[in-house]
């Protein structure tokens, strides 16, 4: 219980001090804003995931090239992150997440109206742009203000916010395209989003702000954020995230070819049900406390082989229990690792650079996912199934390599896993 200092008479001169829940705390009403705001925007950068059967007849193209939508859409969404990173240590990051809420909403509106893929693609690159205005201020935002002994757990749930988009993205989606057809699903997602802004608007933005503000110029920022490139102990956690991302986004991406052919023949509806195995994601708030009791390197190595066991999982046997398994371990293990290397970046950048490097680690992480859903294209054709599943292990065991070379360098051998 939290004491707010709110009284009432109650007789002569006496005082009532009104106690007020837990999770009615400011701090606590401030991060479920955040959360929320950030979860819906994230979710539309993997709306197209499930639907690419039925973009592909609407707009009257090959399913193969339906998946540029979203290459498209995750491509600008990361790309992105490099310019907005120095702008969040800058300008007022509840105000910039607003902003790219409002955007967002007008964006995925207008590409439900679009008949020609082109125009289509155009609004998915502004829809990606959009979208990452929200977490690249939301992130660092948090990080600012969390209390030093909740900032695993809140940096654990900002996380995991931007992961259940992941999944909403896959499941609402797929749901909703099998009811209503994309074009209607995409006009509802966007009046959420203006109701959404509207209501978590008063929580966010204070009418006086008074944080400090940056005076460097924007120029320098963006300099300080190239040089943190030049950090080998930053720049090796960021490899982590890429080639992890490669792996993860890749699996995922092309899991929708997979599920939608034989043996499998399922639906985008059941993509979307499948997809919601993803829901292990909510470990991530408590992976700061497995860190505490396991150490950060031995948990994220955990994580990081968890996601093995998934890839073969999902790769190998043509089962749907065995391929829900892999789902909901892969998510598992992917967010076991993601605040803990975030928090591993952020202890290792300059307090003031907080949002570029933020920022860096989710354009390595969507970027490496990005690059994954363009080039394993070619792989898809020639190899199929067998060919993604093998080149997504191997980019994880990359990341598993720079990690565990990382660790023993750090800590030595006798600490390291």
């Amino acid at each position: 219980m939290g004491k707010v200092k709110i009284y009432a008479s109650v007789g002569a001169g006496k005082k009532l001090t009104i106690l007020t829940p837990k999770f009615l705390r400011k701090e606590s009403v401030i991060l479920l804003s955040a959360c929320i705001i950030n979860l819906l925007a994230v979710s539309t950068v993997f709306m197209t995931q499930p639907i690419f059967l039925e973009l592909s007849q609407s707009f009257n193209t090959d399913i193969t090239e339906a998946r540029i939508s979203f290459s498209v859409v995750s491509l600008f969404y990361c790309v992105s992150f490099f310019f907005l990173g120095p702008a969040a240590d800058k300008f007022n990051l509840p105000r910039m997440a607003m902003t790219g809420l409002l955007m967002l909403a007008v964006t995925v509106f207008y590409s439900s109206l679009t008949s020609d893929f082109s125009l289509f693609l155009l609004a998915l690159a502004f829809m990606g742009i959009s979208a990452a205005i929200v977490p690249a201020s939301m992130f660092p935002h948090i990080a600012k203000t969390a209390p030093d002994n909740k900032i695993g757990v809140y940096m654990g749930s900002i996380v995991a916010s931007g992961t259940l988009g992941v999944i909403l993205g896959r499941v609402l989606m797929g749901i909703m395209t099998a009811m209503v057809g994309w074009q209607v699903a995409f006009r509802v997602v966007s009046a959420v989003l203006i109701i959404l802004a509207a209501v978590t608007f008063p929580f966010l933005v204070k009418r006086n702000d008074r944080t400090i503000k940056n005076t460097q110029k924007l120029s320098r920022l963006y300099l300080n954020s190239l040089g943190l490139l030049g950090n080998a102990k930053i720049l090796s956690f960021l490899l982590v995230g890429f080639c992890l991302f490669i792996g993860f986004l890749g699996m995922v991406t092309f899991l929708t070819y997979r599920l939608i052919a034989p043996p499998f023949n399922f639906t985008s509806g059941e993509i979307g049900w499948i997809s919601f195995a993803g829901i292990t994601a909510l470990v991530a708030p408590f992976a700061g406390y497995l860190s505490q009791k396991f150490g950060q390197y031995r948990t994220v190595f955990v994580g990081l082989v968890l996601c093995l066991l998934s890839f073969q999982l999902m790769g190998w046997f043509q089962s749907v229990t065995l391929t829900a398994l892999g789902i909901l371990l892969l998510f598992l293990g992917v967010y076991i690792c993601q605040p803990l290397v975030f928090i591993l970046i952020g202890q290792s950048a300059p307090r003031e650079a907080i949002g570029s490097a933020s920022s860096l680690y989710i354009l390595f992480c969507v970027g490496g996912g990005s690059l994954s859903s363009i080039c394993l294209g070619p792989v898809w054709r020639s190899f199929g199934w067998s060919g993604v599943t093998i080149v997504c292990t191997i980019s994880l065991l990359i990341s598993l390599s720079i990690l565990t070379a990382h660790a023993f360098r750090e800590k030595g051998t006798e600490n390291a896993i």
